[in-house]
């Protein structure tokens, strides 16, 4: 009954581990996509109209 409960409780926490570590990956990756996508915008813009000017 110890056994299962630590074996169990260690399941339990390695899911919460693994879950976080996808989800902060997940955010982490968002984050960094959507700042290169806004750096990207905002440069893209700020060339584009040097250009156009």
């Amino acid at each position: 009954m110890v056994w299962y409960g630590m074996v169990w409780y260690g399941m339990v926490w390695y899911g919460m581990v693994w879950y976080g570590m996808v989800w902060y990956g997940m955010a982490w990756h968002g984050m960094a996509w959507h700042g290169m996508v806004w750096y990207g915008m905002v440069w893209c813009d700020v060339v584009w109209c040097g250009m156009v000017w």
